[in-house]
């Protein structure tokens, strides 16, 4: 029983967010016409340096991967384009589950 205590909790998986209408396909067609993420599409499947971050695709969809200087320093992160960036910036910040409420984002300038 014990031993159940000190494994770490499985991660929440969920297939959508509400108020959100973009599949996986979307995501990987909006993170190849972002020119901003030419350079690191450029990086995909190249060898890297130990410490550098490492670019990789998954089903069609951009992904970080960084380790650290110990190996269980692993980090997975999924490359957002711009379009996007305001939406996931507010979904971890202003929803009842971020676990604080700021003071949101000011409107992007146009």
């Amino acid at each position: 029983m014990v031993a159940k205590e000190k494994k770490p909790p499985k991660p929440l998986k969920a297939n959508s967010v509400p108020g959100w209408d973009i599949g996986p396909d979307e995501i990987g067609a909006k993170q190849k016409g972002d020119d901003s993420l030419k350079k690191y599409w450029d990086l995909v499947g190249k060898p890297v340096e130990v410490g550098k971050p490492q670019f990789f695709l998954k089903k069609g969809i951009l992904y970080r991967k960084y380790s650290g200087k110990k190996d269980t320093d692993e980090e997975i992160q999924l490359v957002v384009p711009t379009e996007l960036r305001h939406k996931v910036v507010s979904l971890a910040h202003d929803t009842l589950l971020a676990g604080h409420r700021g003071a949101g984002l000011p409107a992007p300038l146009h």
